[in-house]
C-alpha cells in the first residue's frame, strides 16, 4: 500500500495532462500487470475518445499504432459507463468523476481485476487526477486567451494613457526615492546608535577585565594578609579589648569583606564560567534561595512571599547561575525597601512558551530616567556597590537563551522578570 500511495501522490503532482497520463499507465501496470495498456480521454465536444497514452512492456512485439486503432474501435462500441470485457483479453474500465465522464483505461488482461480497495482507490484517484489536469490545461488556455485580449486592449489604450502613466511613474519614483532615503537614514541612525552602545559596552568590559586582572595579582595577597592579621587582633580584643575597639575592628572587617566581594564580582563578570545544562526545578531553586536569605531578610524586616506554580514545563540550565540571578534581584529589592521593611514576592509562572521567574517589591520604584540604563555594567545609583549585579544577571539569562526585563512605577514598586524558554529535552552543552 505504501508503494501505491507513493505512485498516486506522484500522479497528483503531475505537471500537465501528458505527464498525468504517463503516470496513470505506470500505476495501472504496477497494480494489474497487463499485457498492454491504453489510456483514452473523452472529448465532449467531438463526442468520442482520443488517445492519451499507450504502455507496452519493454520486450513486447506488438505494434503501438495498430494497438491504438484497435482500442479506439472497441472502446467506441462499448458502454462508457460500465466496466467490462468487450472481447477476450480486452478489459475496459471507465474513469468517471461526479462532474463528468473523463475517459477510460483499456488493458490486455486474462481476467477481470478483483474489486479490492487498492483497485478502487486507483480508479477513483486516476479519474480525479486526469480530470484536474485537463481542467487546468483548459484554464491555462483560457488564461492565455484572456492575456492576449488584455494585451490588445492595452495597446489600444497606450497612446491615450501614455502621458498620464509617465506622470504617475515620475510621482511614484519620487515617493519611492523619498521613502527609501528616509528608511536608509533611520537604518543608519539605528545602526550608529547600536554601534555606539556596543562600543561603550566593549570599553566598559575591557576596563573591567583590566581591573580584574590587575587586582587579582596586586591585591589578593595583601588583602588575605590584612584579613588574617585583623582576625588575630579581633581574637585578642574579644578577651580584653573595649567594646568600642571591637566595633571599630568589626567595621574594618566588613569593609574588607565588601572589597573582596566587589573583587570577586568583577572576576565573575569578566572571566568565563562553567555552565551546566540540565533540567531545572525552579520551584526548588526558589525554596533554596528563601532558606539562604532568610536571616538577612529577617534582619532588615523583609517578608519574602513565595507564589510557586505547580507543574511547570521543562526548562534547562545551570541551577547555581539561576540562583545567583534570584539572589541579586532579591538583595536589590531588599536595599530598595524602606529601613522599616516591606514585602518581596518571588513567583514562578509559565505561558506555554516560556517559564518566568519574577521578583516584585512594594518599594519606592525606580526613577524613570534610570530605567533604560539598569543593565549597563558599572551603572549604579547606590552609594555602595559596583553596578555589576544586574549586568551579570542579564548575561546569565542570555546564556540560557532567555531574557530579563524590569517594570517599575514610582511609589508602587518594581518587578524584575526572568524568562527562560520551554525545552523538550536538555543536552549538556
Amino acid at each position: 500500500m505504501d508503494e501505491l500511495a507513493l505512485t498516486l501522490a506522484n500522479l497528483f503532482c503531475a505537471a500537465d495532462a501528458d505527464q498525468a497520463a504517463a503516470r496513470t499507465l505506470l500505476a495501472w501496470a504496477q497494480l494489474t500487470q497487463p499485457h498492454w495498456a491504453c489510456l483514452l480521454f473523452w472529448d465532449a465536444e467531438l463526442g468520442r475518445y482520443i488517445i492519451g497514452d499507450t504502455w507496452l512492456p519493454a520486450m513486447s512485439s506488438m505494434d503501438a499504432p495498430t494497438l491504438r486503432r484497435h482500442v479506439l474501435k472497441v472502446a467506441q462500441q462499448h458502454d462508457p459507463a460500465t466496466a467490462g470485457t468487450p472481447e477476450p483479453g480486452f478489459f475496459y474500465q471507465p474513469l468517471n468523476t461526479p462532474d463528468q465522464h473523463v475517459g477510460a483505461l483499456c488493458a490486455g488482461l486474462d481476467q477481470v481485476p478483483a474489486a479490492t480497495d487498492e483497485y478502487g482507490l486507483l480508479v477513483n484517484c486516476t479519474a480525479r487526477a486526469l480530470y484536474t489536469s485537463t481542467r487546468l490545461e483548459q484554464a491555462d488556455q483560457v488564461q492565455q486567451q484572456l492575456e492576449a485580449e488584455r494585451a490588445r486592449l492595452e495597446q489600444l489604450l497606450q497612446a491615450v494613457e501614455q502621458q498620464q502613466r509617465t506622470i504617475d511613474q515620475l510621482l511614484l519614483a519620487e515617493r519611492q526615492l523619498s521613502a527609501s532615503l528616509e528608511a536608509k537614514v533611520e537604518e543608519r541612525t539605528a545602526a550608529l546608535h547600536a554601534a555606539q552602545a556596543r562600543l561603550i559596552q566593549s570599553e566598559k568590559l575591557a576596563v573591567i577585565g583590566q581591573l580584574a586582572s590587575s587586582l587579582a595579582h596586586e591585591l589578593n595577597n595583601p588583602l588575605q594578609a590584612i584579613q588574617s592579621g585583623l582576625g588575630l587582633i579581633m581574637s585578642e580584643v574579644d578577651s580584653k579589648g573595649s567594646p568600642r575597639m571591637h566595633a571599630d575592628l568589626s567595621t574594618i572587617q566588613q569593609e574588607l569583606e565588601r572589597i573582596e566581594s566587589i573583587f570577586h564580582q568583577m572576576l565573575d563578570f569578566y572571566r568565563p564560567v562553567s555552565f551546566e545544562f540540565v533540567p531545572l526545578d525552579l520551584n526548588a531553586i526558589c525554596e533554596g534561595v528563601r532558606v539562604l536569605l532568610r536571616k538577612r531578610l529577617q534582619e532588615t524586616h523583609i517578608t519574602l512571599v513565595l507564589e510557586l506554580a505547580a507543574n511547570l514545563p521543562l526548562t534547562c540550565g545551570d541551577s547555581n547561575q539561576i540562583k545567583q540571578i534570584l539572589i541579586n534581584l532579591i538583595l536589590n529589592a531588599d536595599e530598595a525597601l524602606a529601613p522599616d521593611g516591606g514585602t518581596i514576592a518571588l513567583r514562578t509562572t509559565s505561558d506555554g512558551q516560556t517559564v518566568c521567574l519574577s521578583v516584585s517589591d512594594d518599594g519606592p520604584g525606580i526613577d524613570p530616567q534610570h530605567q533604560a540604563r539598569l543593565f549597563e555594567p558599572l551603572f549604579t545609583t547606590k552609594t555602595r556597590g559596583l553596578g555589576l549585579g544586574l549586568a551579570i544577571s542579564q548575561e546569565i539569562a542570555q546564556r540560557h537563551d532567555g531574557s530579563i526585563t524590569a517594570h517599575s512605577t514610582p511609589d508602587q514598586g518594581t518587578t524584575f522578570t526572568v524568562r527562560l524558554p520551554v525545552r523538550r529535552h536538555c543536552h549538556d552543552e
